[in-house]
């Protein structure tokens, strides 16, 4: 990769998720009894109680866990953070200094090629995304049925709408993607209609628990301004660092360095915002699962936990996730900087190797965490007991018929799109210096599509992190369905 002319795009980011029961309030069996049979015992004469906050009895079967987890992930993650900080600082400097702009032309000296412009579009883009998911996650609370069939129907009218226009344009690769993507899409509808009804009934059941509880939709809604402002301070971050470090005529190790450790950093913190959120909102549904009512606002409770207790064992998780997508993340870097067609065919079959691996490992994390939410155990030992949990009672059958999943993925998907193409329209209609050959659309489009899906990933948790919990909660108890 040549560092003189190379780009650093934002790197995706990733799907958000909910969070755990009290720490004390977390069930976890004992090695020598893997029993599942019975079901929780709890204290019927105390008031307001949680989940796990019971008093043991000789017949439970699930017992509650406590103390820190997994806490030299928080350290490392903390020392990460302070290394940001500490390259933000000097990043944001150069930036204010230089005002955040060169009119798109190369600075003397050496520097970027990007102007304040380009942050203007991705604070667009951003802000679509957002308005987006927050109205999608209106629409499922208000017709919850309907919304799976209109996102497919919407889905597919506007991936063909979207084709047609690139053609129109000749943007001829971006329109034999959104072409592909349409004819793939219309088949899936087809093939999984039949699964469609059971998707409408659990996603009723989980949005009558967000309508009950407006404290998961206001979480979720917080999240995902935390991402965002995350997401806007690393832009600037990384602007800043390219005036820093950049010089023309050298390697530039320095700012290739920066760039790893930058994007890196930017996955772990995404990750760690993400699984905070579903570990909150797992232990949310999993109060109500076992408990009903009884709890006033199990939210409190559940952002306590997923903030101090099980915060290690959510860097661990979240620390596994993001050097995937960190190495995922260079070689379609990599992709783009080469012109010989065997490396870019090499890298694109490694590429797909590493996709399918992060595609497994990040649903298997998505389970797991709910069960780190309910039972309150580190990762390892709360990954094996959830998937052996969901084997034993035949529950993963049920999940391969769920649907939700896959709508969801459609939604950040659609959002996305919207947002990428926004960032085109402000290219054709701007004309930026920088992007006077057209070498930067694909770069600008890229980014845009990142941040709506990223918008759409993290407010979508309030429902995802219901449908995963709901499961693992089925799995360990599913005579609670009956209380």
């Amino acid at each position: 990769m040549n560092p003189n002319n190379s780009y650093y795009p934002p790197p995706p980011q990733p799907q958000q998720y909910g969070a755990p029961p009290p720490q004390h309030q977390q069930y976890s069996a004992p090695p020598e009894q893997q029993q599942y049979n019975a079901p929780p015992q709890y204290n019927q004469h105390q008031q307001n109680p949680e989940l796990g906050q019971v008093l043991p009895s000789p017949n439970d079967k699930i017992r509650p866990t406590s103390g820190f987890k997994d806490v030299w992930a928080a350290v490392l993650y903390f020392c990460n953070l302070a290394a940001f900080i500490a390259l933000s600082v000097v990043g944001l400097r150069t930036f204010s200094n230089n005002k955040g702009s060169y009119g798109g032309t190369t600075p003397p000296g050496g520097g970027i090629t990007f102007d304040t412009d380009t942050v203007k579009v991705f604070g667009f883009a951003a802000i679509v995304g957002f308005g987006l998911s927050f109205l999608y996650l209106l629409l499922a609370n208000i017709i919850p049925g309907p919304l799976i069939t209109i996102t497919f129907v919407l889905s597919i009218l506007v991936y063909f709408a979207v084709t047609i226009y690139y053609f129109y344009m000749h943007y001829y690769s971006a329109a034999i993607v959104f072409l592909i993507f349409s004819c793939l899409y219309l088949f899936c509808f087809w093939s999984w209609r039949d699964r469609i009804p059971f998707a409408k009934v659990m996603l009723k059941s989980i949005t009558s628990i967000t309508r009950r509880y407006w404290s998961t939709l206001v979480f979720g809604i917080l999240s995902l301004v935390v991402q965002t402002i995350f997401s806007i301070w690393f832009f600037l971050t990384v602007v800043g660092v390219y005036q820093t470090y950049y010089t023309a005529g050298s390697s530039n190790s320095k700012l290739n360095a920066a760039m790893v450790f930058l994007v890196f950093s930017f996955y772990w913190t995404s990750q760690v915002i993400s699984y905070v959120t579903h570990v909150t909102l797992a232990g949310v549904f999993a109060t109500v699962y076992f408990l009903n009512n009884q709890v006033a606002h199990p939210i409190w409770g559940s952002a306590k936990r997923a903030l101090t207790t099980s915060f290690g064992t959510i860097c661990f998780g979240s620390l596994l996730v993001a050097l995937v997508n960190t190495i995922r993340y260079f070689i379609a870097v990599a992709r783009a900087d080469t012109d010989n067609p065997i490396v870019s065919f090499v890298l694109c079959i490694l590429d797909c190797i590493i996709a399918c691996f992060q595609g497994i490992f990040e649903w298997f994390n998505y389970y797991a965490f709910s069960g780190v939410a309910i039972y309150g155990e580190g990762f390892i030992p709360s990954a094996k007991r959830t998937w052996q949990l969901i084997k034993d009672r035949g529950i993963e059958a049920i999940i391969n018929d769920n649907l939700i999943g896959n709508v969801l993925f459609m939604g950040s998907l659609l959002v996305g799109v919207l947002s990428s193409l926004l960032g085109y329209l402000y290219l054709i209609i701007s004309k930026p210096a920088y992007n006077s050959s057209g070498g930067a659309t694909p770069i600008i489009v890229l980014v845009c599509f990142i941040i709506g899906m990223s918008m759409f990933s993290t407010i979508s948790t309030v429902i995802s992190s219901g449908v995963a919990t709901t499961f693992v909660c089925l799995a360990e108890d599913p005579e609670a369905l009956r209380r």
